[in-house]
């Protein structure tokens, strides 16, 4: 049977107090309204493709992987196949905030799992991007975003100078040193909390980022959390989305080497 108004709005309530608040380090404009925008799920944004090096031979997406997984009997409870599905979920997912990323991946990668470009409303031209994708299970603490500085001076060529962004993306919430280290990092870096909802979904749960990735493109650009029908109609769903000019933004972003 179809929720009630009441039962809705307790739904709602629940939703709303379960994941972190959006957390915006930078002097930029920012709404940090948890209230309903639009009732509806995201669109996934059109893809296209850009000559990068494949990671494997055997997978390029998530619905690949898990093939080859199953083909191989690769325990879900393994290293790799945890970390290799969350690096996945992560470039999928990230396109709603308007990342295009490519899988990357091997033993002299600098702990970079994913390269690409953020697309921002304020800018003619993308941001260079690398992730870092960390399936955690215990709780975040800030010499993750020291890995993170680190891994700049181990990017590619293409991914080197003031104008990249380096980026985390981690199934737990940013801790107090988290986001201590974040705002005084001397490097344009974002902590993203992404968790896996089942089914191969993901949903940003927490954004944060700090004044150098507004110095270099994200000024002016704001998040809040988005709420939406459920898909089997009994219940509501929620993620973070980018704002621009008061308004959700929805970016058309492109897969990278896809």
């Amino acid at each position: 049977m179809p929720l009630t108004d009441t039962q809705l709005l307790s739904t709602f309530r629940r939703i709303r107090h379960s994941f972190p608040s959006p957390v915006f380090l930078s002097a930029s404009k920012c709404i940090f309204s948890a209230a309903t925008t639009d009732i509806e799920a995201p669109r996934s944004p059109s893809t296209s493709s850009l000559l990068l090096p494949q990671s494997s031979p055997h997978h390029n997406s998530l619905t690949t992987f898990l093939a080859h997984a199953r083909q191989t009997s690769l325990s879900p409870t393994s290293t790799t196949y945890i970390g290799t599905y969350y690096e996945y979920l992560c470039l999928t997912s990230l396109r709603r905030l308007g990342f295009s990323l490519h899988r990357t991946g091997g033993r002299s990668d600098h702990g970079i799992d994913l390269l690409g470009h953020w697309h921002l409303p304020s800018l003619p031209h993308p941001l260079h991007v690398f992730v870092q994708c960390k399936a955690l299970r215990a709780k975040a603490g800030p010499n993750l975003v020291r890995e993170l500085e680190g891994a700049f001076n181990g990017a590619p060529q293409g991914w080197k100078g003031e104008q990249v962004v380096g980026v985390l993306c981690a199934t737990r919430e940013a801790t107090k040193g988290v986001r201590e280290a974040v705002r005084h990092s001397r490097r344009p870096v974002v902590w993203i909390m992404l968790q896996d909802v089942g089914n191969g979904q993901g949903r940003v749960r927490q954004v944060l980022w700090n004044q150098r990735v507004a110095a270099v493109g994200a000024e002016g650009v704001g998040v809040q959390l988005r709420h939406w029908m459920g898909e089997d109609g009994q219940g509501m769903d929620c993620e973070m989305a980018l704002m621009w000019e008061g308004k959700v933004w929805e970016p058309e972003v492109k897969e990278e080497g896809g």
